[in-house]
C-alpha cells in the first residue's frame, strides 16, 4: 500500500523532472544525433509551443539525407498515431546558405492533421541514412474550441457589452484550465514587469491591481510610479512584487518585458498569457500590442478599438498601440524619456520593427472624468515626441494637434529636397457632366496641376489613343506637356501607364486619372515627403466624390477581394479611430492617384498588362508588398474624383479570375485591416451610439 502511494505521488514529479531535462538537453542531443546520422532538417511552422483556434493544423519544414542529398522521410506522432508527410518543391531562396549545394527537389514536407482539444504533445521525426527515426522537434500545442454565438445570420445582434459578456461566459470555463497547463509547458518563460502610472486616486489604482492579481500568467514584479506614495490598502499582491519606482531610474526593472498601465485601466485576465504565448510562437518579437475597449463604473464594456497590424505611418500621427503594449526591457530603459508613452513607442520602433499584433481585446480603459484633462497634456507631450522623431530621422515638418479630430496629430511637411516628379495621365479625352456642368476633364486637370499646386519641379506626360481634339492639344502645349500616343487598337489603361512611365525622366512617377480635381494645394509635397522614410513603395491619398462623400481612403481585402473602405461615408468625419483623416498603411491604394519611385516601377515590370482596366493598380501594390515595400494612404490629402458615386464601372470584374489566380492565397487575411469587426458586412454586435 505504501509502495503504491509513493509511486502515485512521485510519478508526476518524475515526469516534470524528465520533461525539464529533455527540454534543457534537447538542442545538444539533437545536434549530436544529426552529426552521426547525416541528416539535415528543420521545422518552419510551428516554431515553438503555440495555440490554435481549431483542431486542424499544418506542420511544414524541410529535411534531407546528407549522404545522398535525397529528401528524408518525415512523420509526426500524436497520441500513439503516426502521420506521414507529403512532399513539395522547396525554393532555394528559402533554404539556409549551406543548403544551396542541393538541387531544387521535393525537400519541403507538409503534414496536415486534426488534434483533439486541450494541451497535446507533438513529435516530428525524420529518417536518417541508417533507417533510424530521429526526433527533430518536440512541442506542445493548446487547441481551443471556436465558440459560435447566436445570431450568426446577423438576425439578432447583441450590443458590444452583451456580446463580450456572452463570449466570456462561453469561453472561460472551457479553456482556463487548459491555458494554465499550456503556460506551465511553455519553452520560453518571459518575466513581465508592470509599471502603473499612479497619478489617479487609490480607488483607480486598486482596480488596476485587481486585474493584475487575476492574471492567468502571473507577473514578475509590479511597480507604482507617482508623486503620492501613500500605502495602498485593500490589495492582496505580495509585498515583494509591489514596489515604488522613479520613472527616471528604470534600471530597477528586472523583468524581461515591460507593460505600462495608467491607473484605472485594466488588463484582461488572459493578457499576460497571450503575450507569453505570442513570444513562444515566434521568439524574437520585441514589441507586442493588442486591441482594447472601454469599461465603465458598472463594469460594462463599450467602444472597442480593433487595431491593424504593425502600421508605422499610422503610429506617426496616432499612438494606436499605446495600451495594452508589451516592450522588451532593453528597448524601454533607453527609450522611455520625458515620461511619455508616445515617445517610448516612437523610439522603440526606431530600434526594432519586430512588432506583433494580437487581434484580441486584452486591455480595458477606464473612462474616468480626468481623462479629458489628461488628453490635453498628452497632446502637448505627444507633439514634442513626434517633433523629436522627425529630427532623429532627418526629416523636416511642423507637428500640431489635428484641428478637428482630437487625439490625432497633423504634420505640415517640409521637403529636404525637390526631385523631378513625372505625372503620367492616361486619357481618352472625354468630357463629363458633373452636378449639371459639362467638364472637359483633361484640360481641367492639367490647369489645376500647374495653377493650383504649389510644387514646381514636375513634368506632365499625357498618353492618349489619338483622340485629343485640337483645343485639348493646344491647352497641353501651352503648359508644355508631353503628349505620347498609344496606337494599339485594343484599349488598355495599364499599357498607357507603362508607356508614360518609360517616357518619363522624373525620380518619381505619379499615376493620375484625368477625372481628378485638386483640393489640397501642397498635395504633391505631402506625397513626396513620405518617400523620405525608408521602405515606402507607394503613396496614395483620400478621394471624395463631388457631393463630398468618400470614394477612397485605402483598399482593403475582404474574403480575398479588394474593396474600398468607408465608401460613401461623410467626407468630413474622422472615421474609425481617424481612419478617414490620418495616414495609414494598407496593402494597396487605388491607381486613380498613386505615386511611386520610377526605378521601383520599372524594376517591377510596371503594371501587369494582363489587367488592362481593373486590378492592375492593386496587383502592382501587392507586388511591392511582397518585396517588403510599404503602401501609405495619406488621408490628410484630399482630391476630388469626378466619377459618379452611383456609376457602375464599364469594365468591372474583367480581371477578377486572373486576380484570384495570382493573389488569392496572399490576401486571404489583410494585416492592415482587423477582420474581428472591420469587414464590409455586418459585425457580430451593434455599436452603441455615442452620447
Amino acid at each position: 500500500m505504501l509502495k503504491r502511494t509513493l509511486r502515485t505521488t512521485l510519478r508526476p514529479i518524475s515526469s516534470c523532472v524528465r520533461l525539464i531535462f529533455n527540454l534543457l538537453t534537447f538542442d545538444w542531443l539533437f545536434a549530436h544525433r544529426l552529426e552521426k546520422s547525416q541528416l539535415r532538417a528543420t521545422v518552419d511552422r510551428p516554431r515553438s509551443s503555440f495555440r490554435i483556434m481549431s483542431n486542424r493544423m499544418t506542420i511544414t519544414g524541410w529535411a534531407i539525407n546528407d549522404s545522398n542529398k535525397e529528401p528524408a522521410p518525415v512523420r509526426t506522432k500524436l497520441l500513439g498515431q503516426t502521420f506521414t508527410a507529403t512532399r513539395s518543391r522547396q525554393k532555394k531562396s528559402s533554404l539556409p546558405t549551406d543548403m544551396h549545394d542541393v538541387d531544387e527537389r521535393n525537400l519541403r514536407f507538409s503534414i496536415s492533421l486534426k488534434i483533439p482539444l486541450g494541451v497535446r504533445k507533438l513529435s516530428v521525426e525524420a529518417q536518417d541514412s541508417h533507417q533510424q527515426w530521429i526526433v527533430i522537434r518536440n512541442f506542445f500545442i493548446l487547441v481551443i474550441p471556436k465558440v459560435r454565438f447566436r445570431g450568426g445570420s446577423w438576425a439578432r445582434r447583441l450590443s458590444y457589452g452583451k456580446f463580450v459578456k456572452q463570449k466570456n461566459k462561453a469561453l472561460n470555463h472551457v479553456i482556463f484550465s487548459e491555458k494554465q497547463r499550456h503556460a506551465a509547458l511553455m519553452i520560453e518563460k518571459p518575466t513581465f514587469s508592470i509599471i502603473i502610472v499612479a497619478d489617479q486616486s487609490q480607488r483607480e489604482i486598486l482596480k488596476t491591481l485587481a486585474s493584475i492579481q487575476e492574471q492567468l500568467y502571473q507577473p514578475h514584479e509590479v511597480f507604482l510610479s507617482g508623486d503620492d506614495r501613500s500605502p495602498i490598502q485593500g490589495h492582496t499582491l505580495e509585498a515583494t512584487k509591489l514596489r515604488w519606482l522613479q520613472l527616471n531610474n528604470l534600471k530597477e526593472i528586472t523583468g524581461s518585458h515591460c507593460i505600462f498601465i495608467e491607473a484605472g485601466d485594466r488588463l484582461h485576465a488572459h493578457a499576460l498569457y497571450e503575450f507569453a504565448s505570442a513570444m513562444n510562437a515566434e521568439p524574437g518579437r520585441d514589441i507586442i500590442y493588442a486591441d482594447e475597449d472601454t469599461i465603465d463604473e458598472r463594469g460594462l464594456f463599450s467602444n472597442p478599438f480593433f487595431k491593424p497590424d504593425w502600421s508605422p505611418d499610422y503610429l506617426e500621427v496616432f499612438n494606436y498601440m499605446e495600451f495594452p503594449c508589451c516592450y522588451r526591457t532593453k528597448l524601454v530603459i533607453p527609450g522611455y524619456q520625458n515620461h511619455c508613452l508616445y515617445d517610448l513607442a516612437l523610439r522603440s520602433t526606431e530600434q526594432s520593427e519586430r512588432v506583433y499584433h494580437i487581434p484580441k481585446v486584452l486591455g480595458h480603459r477606464h473612462n474616468y472624468s480626468q481623462k479629458t484633462a489628461d488628453q490635453t497634456k498628452k497632446n502637448v507631450s505627444g507633439s514634442k515626441a513626434l517633433q523629436a522623431r522627425l529630427s532623429r530621422t532627418g526629416r523636416k515638418g511642423v507637428v500640431s494637434s489635428h484641428k478637428t479630430h482630437r487625439g490625432c496629430f497633423f504634420i505640415s511637411p517640409q521637403l529636404t529636397r525637390e526631385p523631378l516628379l513625372s505625372i503620367v495621365i492616361p486619357t481618352a479625352g472625354k468630357t463629363r457632366k458633373v452636378q449639371g456642368k459639362d467638364i472637359d476633364l483633361l484640360p481641367n486637370l492639367v490647369s489645376q496641376i500647374f495653377e493650383l499646386s504649389s510644387y514646381r519641379n514636375k513634368e506632365v506626360i499625357v498618353v492618349d489613343s489619338g483622340s485629343l481634339s485640337n483645343e485639348q492639344t493646344q491647352t497641353l502645349q501651352n503648359y508644355h506637356c508631353k503628349i505620347v500616343s498609344d496606337r494599339e487598337q485594343q484599349t488598355s489603361i495599364a499599357r498607357k501607364i507603362n508607356i508614360g512611365a518609360r517616357e518619363s525622366h522624373g525620380e518619381y512617377v505619379l499615376i493620375l486619372n484625368d477625372d481628378i480635381e485638386v483640393l489640397t494645394r501642397d498635395w504633391l509635397e505631402r506625397m513626396l515627403w513620405h518617400f523620405e522614410k525608408p521602405n515606402v513603395g507607394v503613396v496614395g491619398c483620400r478621394l471624395v466624390y463631388p457631393e463630398g462623400t468618400i470614394q477612397h481612403v485605402g483598399v482593403v481585402f475582404v474574403a480575398g477581394h479588394p474593396e474600398h473602405v468607408r465608401r460613401r461615408k461623410a467626407g468630413d468625419e474622422g472615421g474609425y479611430f481617424f481612419s478617414s483623416c490620418a495616414p495609414r498603411n494598407y496593402m494597396a491604394v487605388t491607381g486613380a492617384c498613386m505615386m511611386t519611385p520610377r526605378n521601383v516601377f520599372i524594376d517591377a515590370g510596371g503594371y501587369d498588362e494582363e489587367f488592362p482596366f481593373d486590378y492592375n493598380d492593386v496587383s502592382y501594390c501587392l507586388t511591392l508588398y511582397k518585396k517588403g515595400l510599404r503602401t501609405v494612404c495619406d488621408n490628410g490629402i484630399a482630391l476630388m474624383h469626378l466619377e459618379s458615386a452611383s456609376r457602375a464601372s464599364e469594365t468591372a470584374n474583367l480581371g477578377s479570375n486572373r486576380f484570384e489566380e495570382l493573389w488569392a492565397a496572399e490576401v486571404v487575411t489583410d494585416p492592415c485591416y482587423n477582420n474581428q469587426f472591420l469587414n464590409l458586412s455586418k459585425p457580430a454586435f451593434i455599436f452603441e451610439k455615442k452620447k
